[in-house]
C-alpha cells in the first residue's frame, strides 16, 4: 500500500481555527506576516531521471546522480515570473571571495522543523502554460490552547484526500463511507505558552470492514507553559510508516560579526526604466511563433525568445520593456551565456538555449510590483503572480508536461507565489525530494510576505552553499541595487527575526 505524507491537508474544524492565529483562504492556511524566511540544511544526495532525448514523440531518460549542498538546486537554475506583475529591476551577484560569504551563518528565529508538513501533489502542468498551482494545507503554528486530534484520512487513487472535519462535539460527528481509499491516521498537538486550559480530545478509528467508525472518545489535556508544534502522520499498511516535525519560537538572532569587508559583485543586471541589460536573456514558452523555437504535437510549445511586451515571442533576443505582464504571462530570465552539450546537457532541439545561474552561492536581488488584475482573461492563473526557479533542464526540455526531470525531483524553488486568485498572500516552498524520498520532499512555511500590489517591493534571494541555507528577504525601498553589495550589508539583511524551516536529511 502506498505510504504518502499528509500534514493539515484534512479540515481540523471551526473550532481549531478559531483558536489560532491562522486562516484558511481557498484550502491553504496562512499565519503570521514575516519579512524573512530562511531555510536550512538544503540539499542532499540523490539521483533523478535527466531528458536525454525528445526524438519520435518518445521521452527517454537517464538517471543522474546529484549532491552537495543545496543539491539539486546548486544546478543550473532559471528564473521565472508570472503576472500580473511589474518588473523593475533584476540583479545577480556572486561572492568575490571565500570572506564575503563568512558573515553569514546559522539563524535563530521562527523554526518550522518539516518533515514535508503539506500535501505538495503537483497537479499537472499544462502546454498552454499553466504554472500548476500548489493546494496546499501549510502547518498551523501558533494557538492559544492545546488541541489533540485524531482522525482517520482517505486518499483516492488520484492523490485527493477525502475526509470531513471535526465538530466541536463528538456528538455531531458526520462520517463519509470511502470508497476505494486507503486509511491514514494524523496526529495534530498544538501548545502555546498561553494561560492554563483545557480541551476535549477526540478520536476516530475506522471499521475497514463495516465503513463505519469503531470508537470515539474523548480525553483532556491541560496547557504546558512551552511553545511547540508538532504533527505526525502513519499511513495503514502492513508496516506503519510516521514523521513528525517540531517548531519553536525564539528571539531574533544578534548580528554575527567578522573582520570581512569583501563585497558581492554583480555580474547581471535589468533595469525596466533605463531599458537596461546585461548578462541576461528573456525567454518564454511561446516557441513556433515569430520565427523563435519550435512546436509539435507531441511536446507542444518550446523556450522562445521574449519579445519586448513580455507576451509575445521575438526572432532573436530582446529586452523586457517596461510593462506590466498580465495574468499568467510568464517571463523566463537565463543567462547571456549559450548552451554546449557539456554546459546544459540534452536541450530540445531548435530552441534558444541558455545556461542558468550555477553554483551552491549566488545572490539575487529583485524589485517588481504585483498588482489587481480582476478583469483579465486569461483561462489559467488569474490574478496570481507567482516568482520561482525551476532546475534550468526542466524549461530546455518541457516544462509544462512530463518530459523533464521535474517529476522525478531535480528541483524547483517557489520564492513568492500567490495561490489563489486575487490573495494578498506570498508563499514559499521548497520542491525537492529530500527528507522523503518522493514528491512530498522538501518543505515550506504557513507564514507569508504581503503582495505588493500598489508599490513596488525589494527583495533578496541568497543561495549560500556554506550554510547550506536559502535566504529570502524583503528590503528597505532605498536598496541600490549597485555593481557591488558588501558583506556588511548582507549581515545587516540577515540579522532581522525570522522564520527558518529546517529541511529533514
Amino acid at each position: 500500500m502506498l505510504i504518502s505524507s499528509l500534514a493539515l491537508t484534512v479540515a481540523l474544524g471551526a473550532s481549531l481555527a478559531a483558536a489560532s492565529s491562522c486562516s484558511e483562504i481557498s484550502g491553504n492556511y496562512y499565519c503570521n506576516a514575516v519579512t524573512a524566511v530562511a531555510y536550512e540544511n538544503v540539499g542532499f544526495s540523490g539521483s533523478y531521471d535527466e531528458v536525454t532525448s525528445m526524438d519520435d514523440c518518445t521521452c527517454s531518460t537517464s538517471s543522474t546522480s546529484f549532491s552537495g549542498s543545496l543539491a539539486p538546486m546548486n544546478e543550473d537554475i532559471s528564473l521565472h515570473f508570472r503576472g500580473p506583475m511589474q518588473i523593475k529591476q533584476v540583479a545577480v551577484y556572486s561572492a568575490g571571495s571565500q570572506s564575503a560569504t563568512a558573515k553569514i551563518k546559522k539563524r535563530d528565529g521562527h523554526h518550522v522543523h518539516e518533515k514535508r508538513n503539506e500535501h505538495s501533489k503537483r497537479e499537472s502542468h499544462l502546454h498552454d502554460q499553466q504554472h500548476a498551482v500548489r493546494r496546499e494545507k501549510r502547518a498551523l503554528d501558533i494557538v492559544t490552547e492545546i488541541v489533540t486530534v485524531y482522525e482517520t484520512v482517505y486518499e483516492n487513487p488520484d492523490g485527493s484526500a477525502t475526509s470531513t472535519a471535526l465538530p466541536s462535539s463528538p456528538d455531531s460527528v458526520v462520517y463519509s463511507s470511502p470508497s476505494d481509499t486507503q486509511a491514514m491516521t494524523s496526529t495534530v498537538a498544538v501548545v502555546d505558552n498561553h494561560v492554563d486550559q483545557s480541551t476535549a480530545t477526540y478520536q476516530t478509528q475506522w471499521d475497514q470492514t463495516s465503513n463505519v467508525p469503531s470508537q470515539l472518545w474523548i480525553d483532556t489535556t491541560s496547557a504546558s507553559s512551552t511553545t511547540t508544534f508538532v504533527v505526525s502522520t502513519t499511513t495503514a499498511s502492513s508496516s506503519s510508516s510516521a514523521e513528525s516535525s517540531s517548531s519553536s519560537t525564539s528571539s531574533s538572532a544578534a548580528p554575527t560579526s567578522t573582520s570581512s569587508t569583501s563585497s558581492w559583485s554583480r555580474f547581471a543586471y535589468y533595469d525596466s526604466a533605463q531599458g537596461v541589460s546585461n548578462g541576461l536573456t528573456f525567454l518564454n514558452n511561446l516557441g513556433g511563433t515569430n520565427g523563435s523555437g519550435t512546436w509539435s504535437s507531441c511536446w507542444g510549445s518550446s523556450l522562445s525568445y521574449c519579445n519586448t511586451d513580455g507576451v509575445t515571442a521575438a526572432s532573436d533576443a530582446q529586452v523586457l520593456g517596461d510593462v506590466s505582464l498580465p495574468s499568467n504571462a510568464e517571463v523566463i530570465i537565463f543567462t547571456d551565456t549559450p548552451c554546449t552539450s557539456s554546459s546544459c546537457g540534452y536541450y530540445r532541439d531548435g530552441i534558444p538555449a541558455f545556461e542558468g545561474f550555477t553554483g551552491d552561492t549566488k545572490l539575487f536581488l529583485l524589485e517588481f510590483s504585483m498588482p489587481s488584475d480582476t478583469s483579465s482573461d486569461a483561462s489559467y492563473n488569474i490574478d496570481m503572480p507567482a516568482v520561482w526557479f525551476l532546475n534550468g533542464k526542466i524549461p530546455r526540455t518541457q516544462q509544462y508536461g512530463s518530459c523533464s526531470c521535474w517529476n522525478s525531483g531535480c528541483g524547483e524553488f517557489d520564492a513568492f507565489e500567490v495561490l489563489s486568485a486575487g490573495s494578498q498572500y506570498l508563499t514559499t516552498t521548497l520542491h525537492t525530494w529530500q527528507g522523503t524520498d518522493n514528491t512530498y520532499g522538501g518543505g515550506g512555511t504557513s507564514d507569508y510576505f504581503t503582495r505588493p500590489t500598489d508599490t513596488t517591493m525589494k527583495a533578496a534571494i541568497l543561495f549560500d552553499g556554506n550554510s547550506q541555507s536559502i535566504y529570502l528577504l524583503e528590503l528597505d525601498s532605498s536598496t541600490d541595487f549597485g555593481d557591488s553589495i558588501s558583506a556588511d550589508s548582507i549581515a545587516q539583511w540577515l540579522s532581522a527575526s525570522d522564520t527558518v524551516i529546517s529541511i529533514p536529511s
